[in-house]
């Protein structure tokens, strides 16, 4: 997949995320309903783009209760290419050089996230917002990753879908742990591009 392939999906999944909200006035907030009427069931339910977020996370949780760590994380465990897309949103105060920073060390799991001693990143692009649609929803960097399996996604993301450090990445672990306090937001989304 070319950059500009990979540019065109990250704006298409950000617009989508925006159509949906919009069309289905959907909010993360509470609307402030209460009592037992069903306007307060509507305000405590998940958004449809939240339940699909839980739907998914289950499915791998049990996924890897039902083969084990092992086999979820294994390099040839369901070959194909699958996508990685992270954005990143950051707090206000987070300085340029912090940002840029982030973006350097981010790059730099391309070489040092490693299983047995080599490399296993198939590809790691990234960059700065500069889409003028107006719908990056604050997001600043976006990163697309492609792994050759399923498998080497489960390695590489680890927590919180896989929680025993034999089987995920240190080096990505560690980057997640220091770029969080930066962090206003994240969006990441993932697909199978072999299917």
């Amino acid at each position: 997949m070319t950059a500009q392939r990979r540019s065109a999906v990250i704006r298409f999944l950000i617009a989508s995320t925006v159509s949906v909200a919009a069309s289905t006035g959907c909010s993360t907030e509470n609307n402030g309903a209460s009592g037992g009427d069903a306007s307060a069931s509507a305000a405590t339910a998940p958004a449809p783009a939240e339940q699909t977020d839980k739907d998914a996370a289950k499915a791998l949780r049990e996924e890897l209760s039902r083969v084990g760590a092992e086999e979820f994380t294994a390099a040839d465990y369901k070959p194909g290419r699958v996508q990685h897309i992270v954005l990143f949103k950051f707090k206000p105060d987070t300085s340029s050089g912090e940002q840029a920073e982030t973006m350097k060390r981010f790059r730099s799991l391309r070489t040092q996230a490693t299983r047995d001693g080599k490399p296993y990143i198939m590809s790691l692009d990234s960059g700065i917002q500069t889409s003028g649609e107006e719908a990056g929803m604050g997001m600043k960097q976006g990163y697309v990753l492609t792994f050759a399996s399923e498998g080497d996604r489960n390695y590489y993301v680890g927590k919180p879908v896989v929680t025993d450090p034999e089987f995920y990445d240190a080096a990505h672990e560690s980057f997640k742990n220091s770029v969080r306090p930066l962090l206003d937001g994240a969006i990441v989304f993932d697909f199978n591009a072999s299917k």
